[in-house]
């Protein structure tokens, strides 16, 4: 593998991909997979499907980023959800890191954005 990827294998305090209950359910989702692709998606559809989207989940302690913690609660919002993905990724061994970007809500509850003060997410 190319030395420049390598840190993107690595765990990290929130990226916690050594962590036994990430690596276990890494492991579960895509054990079946043959392929680093097919493994990608069956994590991205673990994250994306498998743990509820919950944009009042509490936000203001770095471990509620952890992937470990993300997996016990069973539900987040988008940046530990991503969290999460990019640990199921390394601990199968698949270089991933975390991007991001402003995002415009257009689909919001007016309760969220006036708990937010705006409808974009940075």
């Amino acid at each position: 593998m190319e030395e420049s990827f390598r840190k993107y294998l690595e765990p990290t305090s929130i990226i916690d991909s050594d962590h036994p209950l990430v690596k276990d359910m890494a492991a579960s989702i895509a054990g079946g997979a043959n392929d680093p692709v097919s493994k990608a998606v069956e994590l991205y559809l673990y994250a994306r499907d498998g743990i509820r989207y919950d944009p009042y989940s509490p936000f203001y302690l770095p471990e509620h980023y952890q992937a470990s913690y993300v997996i016990e609660r069973g539900r987040s919002f988008c940046i530990p959800k991503a969290s999460l993905l990019c640990a199921l990724g390394r601990a199968c061994a698949i270089p991933s890191r975390v991007g991001f970007a402003t995002v415009k809500n257009h689909l919001a509850t007016r309760q969220l954005l006036e708990f937010l003060g705006s409808d974009l997410f940075v």
